[in-house]
Protein backbone atom coordinates (compact mmCIF):
# COMPACT_ATOMS: atom_id res chain seq x y z
CA UNK A 1 0.00 0.00 0.00
CA UNK A 2 1.04 3.56 -0.62
CA UNK A 3 -0.17 6.86 0.82
CA UNK A 4 -3.06 8.66 -0.79
CA UNK A 5 -1.72 11.98 -2.13
CA UNK A 6 -4.85 13.74 -0.84
CA UNK A 7 -5.44 12.52 2.73
CA UNK A 8 -2.08 10.84 3.37
CA UNK A 9 -3.54 7.50 4.48
CA UNK A 10 -2.14 4.14 3.35
CA UNK A 11 -5.14 3.25 1.18
CA UNK A 12 -3.81 2.97 -2.37
CA UNK A 13 -3.04 -0.54 -3.61
CA UNK A 14 0.12 -0.33 -5.70
CA UNK A 15 0.22 -4.02 -6.68
CA UNK A 16 -1.30 -3.31 -10.10
CA UNK A 17 0.85 -2.15 -13.00
CA UNK A 18 -1.39 0.90 -13.42
CA UNK A 19 -2.68 2.27 -10.14
CA UNK A 20 -6.25 3.58 -10.44
CA UNK A 21 -7.54 3.05 -6.91
CA UNK A 22 -10.03 5.34 -5.23
CA UNK A 23 -9.21 6.14 -1.62
CA UNK A 24 -11.92 4.93 0.78
CA UNK A 25 -10.99 7.67 3.28
CA UNK A 26 -11.26 10.76 1.05
CA UNK A 27 -12.51 9.46 -2.35
CA UNK A 28 -9.49 10.72 -4.33
CA UNK A 29 -8.85 8.64 -7.45
CA UNK A 30 -5.11 8.05 -7.63
CA UNK A 31 -3.69 9.92 -10.61
CA UNK A 32 0.05 10.43 -11.11
CA UNK A 33 -0.49 13.29 -13.57
CA UNK A 34 -2.60 15.16 -11.01
CA UNK A 35 0.14 14.66 -8.44
CA UNK A 36 2.68 16.21 -10.79
CA UNK A 37 0.44 19.26 -11.34
CA UNK A 38 -1.50 19.66 -8.06
CA UNK A 39 -2.93 23.07 -8.99
CA UNK A 40 -4.68 21.79 -12.16
CA UNK A 41 -7.87 19.78 -12.60
CA UNK A 42 -6.65 16.72 -14.49
CA UNK A 43 -8.14 13.30 -15.12
CA UNK A 44 -11.09 11.70 -13.36
CA UNK A 45 -11.05 13.86 -10.23
CA UNK A 46 -13.33 16.87 -10.59
CA UNK A 47 -11.01 19.08 -8.53
CA UNK A 48 -7.30 19.75 -8.37
CA UNK A 49 -5.23 17.87 -5.81
CA UNK A 50 -4.63 21.17 -4.00
CA UNK A 51 -8.39 21.78 -3.70
CA UNK A 52 -9.06 18.15 -2.76
CA UNK A 53 -6.55 18.39 0.10
CA UNK A 54 -8.16 21.59 1.33
CA UNK A 55 -11.63 20.05 1.11
CA UNK A 56 -10.50 16.93 2.99
CA UNK A 57 -9.18 19.09 5.83
CA UNK A 58 -12.39 21.14 5.90
CA UNK A 59 -15.05 18.44 5.69
CA UNK A 60 -13.53 14.99 5.16
CA UNK A 61 -13.78 14.26 1.40
CA UNK A 62 -12.44 15.59 -1.89
CA UNK A 63 -15.89 17.05 -2.59
CA UNK A 64 -19.00 17.34 -0.42
CA UNK A 65 -20.94 15.11 -2.82
CA UNK A 66 -18.77 12.15 -1.75
CA UNK A 67 -19.21 12.48 2.02
CA UNK A 68 -21.50 9.43 2.16
CA UNK A 69 -18.93 7.34 0.28
CA UNK A 70 -15.96 7.85 2.62
CA UNK A 71 -15.03 6.40 6.00
CA UNK A 72 -12.63 7.28 8.81
CA UNK A 73 -9.11 5.86 8.41
CA UNK A 74 -8.23 2.60 10.14
CA UNK A 75 -5.38 2.72 12.62
CA UNK A 76 -3.04 0.84 10.28
CA UNK A 77 -3.73 3.35 7.48
CA UNK A 78 -2.51 6.35 9.46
Amino acid sequence: MIRCPCCGCLTIDNSDEVVTDICAVCFWQYDEAAQDMPERVIGENGVSLHTARKNYRLFGAVEKQFLEMVRPPCEEEL
